[in-house]
């Protein structure tokens, strides 16, 4: 990428998504795969960022907020994976994007970026990151999925 791209612009109520047809493809197959993931048992390490410790001192109430609660943030977070890509598969260079489409954009892309993270044990708190880390694909999509919620969260919110 040259000088400073903006992935999205703000048009009066609405946004524009100025994301790439490759990019697109990634960002809606990691998705599809985190839809997936979320009632996967071989995944629940992946995923446990998305699913957080309420009552940490009571595993008894812990145990009872996730077995009420549990299944509606899955609902909840495939819904908004299907709006999301939805509006990755609409055609043109430019995707118009409402107002509610752009947050649950932006709600799913900090959710693959959190699973990513968690794989890759990527720690917010860490000064360094191994080498080999730096020179890896995966490195560079979590890169890229945090250059994209941050100037999502950005245009979101007028800065």
């Amino acid at each position: 990428m040259v000088g400073n791209p903006k992935i999205v612009t703000r048009h009066g109520d609405g946004f524009t998504l100025h994301i790439g047809t490759d990019e697109r493809l990634v960002v809606a197959g990691l998705l599809t795969e985190l839809r997936d993931m979320q009632t996967d048992p071989d995944a629940a390490d992946a995923v446990a960022r998305l699913f957080p410790v309420v009552h940490p001192t009571d595993p008894v109430e812990e145990e009872e907020w996730q077995r009420l609660m549990r299944e509606e943030l899955v609902t909840s977070r495939r819904a908004a994976i299907d709006t999301v890509v939805e509006v990755l598969q609409r055609p043109g260079r430019k995707i118009p994007v409402s107002a509610d489409e752009m947050h649950v954009f932006v709600q799913a892309v900090n959710s693959i970026r959190l699973v990513l993270g968690t794989v890759l044990e990527v720690a917010e708190d860490e000064d360094e990151v191994p080498p080999e880390l730096l020179e890896s694909p995966e490195y560079a999509l979590y890169g890229y999925l945090s250059f994209v919620l941050d100037a999502s969260v950005r245009v979101l919110s007028g800065s």
